[in-house]
């Protein structure tokens, strides 16, 4: 497994990280001996980014992936999120720090590496997803959330500060530029690649203006989420359990249904040894400023397929051309 550095924190990262957000399933279940076997899979694979969220299944994701790593007595670089509820963020500080000492009870550890925020961000708290969102204000203020996260950091609770790249592309780039971030997950992946390539006016999925490119020129590490669109970008995108329930909408545009279509147009991409998932990794992956393309694993071949697309190299330069002008024609 290559290895990269985590923007300025000197951190070094797996090319590919461990997610385990609940709509993968495999670590909000039940099934404590199958989440063994993959997170001991993954270490044996060299991942050794783990990212969680107290929001992921209630806290399950937390708990089952703290027992597993302490079971298998695994030192790896740990992090997981804050995600208020409207009363919470009325006193932010307050509520940052009772929810990152919850985590910690849960994943039975002194401290984690890097702590974020997993809340949308928008001008006014005004961005339609029917979540909590916050005004720059909650965040910078006095008592905001920032405040939270250094009377963390002054405890030796966590050591780094990032956010998740959610929202209102303006207040995003207002959090990039206040230096006052580590990290940033940058919301990319072959059906939107606006946070490191431009897109036409009127681009049907939320343009992101180049934020990969805006975060690493100040020294931030990118984690590259929805790599796979909640599995658009993969063989059997309809096989990952979502019958029963529509997918969470983390970016607008970019509906689980309209992924599963636009994905269609890049069957080009799938050639003889080589999967659309690992197509897709191999684009994320071929950017030098993300540090890691975070993956959520439903089981143990899902992971073989994403370590295998560390190291296979970039698109081809042909391959980069077709997508280009799919992208500027907006998939139509």
């Amino acid at each position: 497994m290559r290895e990269r550095t985590l923007g300025d924190t000197g951190i070094s990262v797996s090319g590919i990280g461990f997610g385990t957000g609940g709509i993968s399933r495999l670590m909000v279940s039940d099934d404590h001996e199958a989440q063994l076997r993959a997170v001991r899979g993954a270490l044996d694979g060299g991942v050794n980014f783990f990212d969680t969220a107290m929001g992921y299944g209630s806290g399950k994701s937390e708990a089952n992936l703290g027992a597993a790593l302490n079971r298998l007595g695994a030192k790896v670089v740990l992090t997981t999120k804050i995600r208020l509820t409207a009363q919470e963020r009325e006193a932010p500080r307050e509520a940052v720090v009772a929810s990152v000492e919850k985590s910690l009870e849960r994943l039975g550890r002194p401290r984690v590496d890097l702590i974020q925020i997993h809340n949308y961000v928008a001008p006014g708290r005004d961005w339609p997803v029917g979540e909590v969102v916050f005004d720059l204000s909650d965040i910078f203020g006095a008592g905001g959330v920032l405040d939270g996260f250094r009377e963390l950091r002054d405890r030796g609770l966590v050591r780094f500060f990032g956010f998740t790249g959610i929202g209102h592309p303006a207040s995003l780039a207002e959090m990039i530029d206040s230096g006052e971030f580590h990290t940033v997950q940058a919301y990319f992946n072959l059906l939107n690649p606006s946070a490191a390539y431009a897109v036409p006016e009127g681009f049907s999925a939320v343009d992101y203006g180049l934020l990969i490119e805006r975060a690493a020129k100040l020294g931030m590490g990118v984690l590259a989420i929805r790599a796979l669109a909640l599995g658009a970008l993969t063989a059997e995108p309809n096989l990952l359990g979502f019958l029963d329930e529509r997918p969470p909408v983390l970016s607008m545009g970019s509906e689980y249904d309209d992924d599963v279509a636009r994905a269609e147009k890049l069957a080009f991409l799938v050639q003889e040894g080589r999967t659309l998932a690992q197509a897709a990794l191999r684009f994320v992956l071929m950017h030098e400023e993300v540090s890691c393309a975070l993956v959520g694993f439903s089981g143990e071949e899902q992971l073989s397929e994403a370590l295998s697309s560390v190291g296979a190299g970039p698109l081809k330069e042909d391959e980069m051309q077709r997508l280009g002008k799919i992208w500027q024609n907006d998939f139509a």
